[in-house]
């Protein structure tokens, strides 16, 4: 494989959509050196769906960064609730304590 696809593999993408963000790729550390955690703009609430079915790899540097996309969201009064979240992230929020300020549901979107 060479670099530059390797790269691509380890990326992520965002798409908003009316009522949800979707989420694909590896949202890793070495991924999200370089990008500041931000609300996609279009995001509209007062609730919106955080589809993660598309999510391949996740670490605690990408629970992070949506804990921080999180709090934008609640601070601009939009409830975020994440939904075809993969096992390592239910793991991590379950060892983190965050089920309650990251609300997964399952089956959705």
């Amino acid at each position: 494989m060479n670099a530059d696809a390797d790269s691509r593999d380890r990326g992520w993408s965002s798409r908003v959509e009316p009522g949800v963000i979707r989420i694909a790729g590896h949202l890793v550390r070495s991924a999200l050196d370089r990008r500041v955690p931000a609300l996609p703009s279009g995001v509209v609430g007062p609730e919106v769906d955080v589809h993660l079915g598309q999510l391949r790899r996740i670490d605690t540097a990408g629970l992070a960064w949506l804990a921080a996309v999180q709090a934008q969201a609640e601070a601009k009064g939009i409830r975020l609730r994440y939904t075809h979240a993969p096992q390592a992230m239910r793991q991590m929020m379950a060892v983190y304590g965050l089920e309650g300020l990251m609300p997964l549901e399952s089956g959705l979107g």
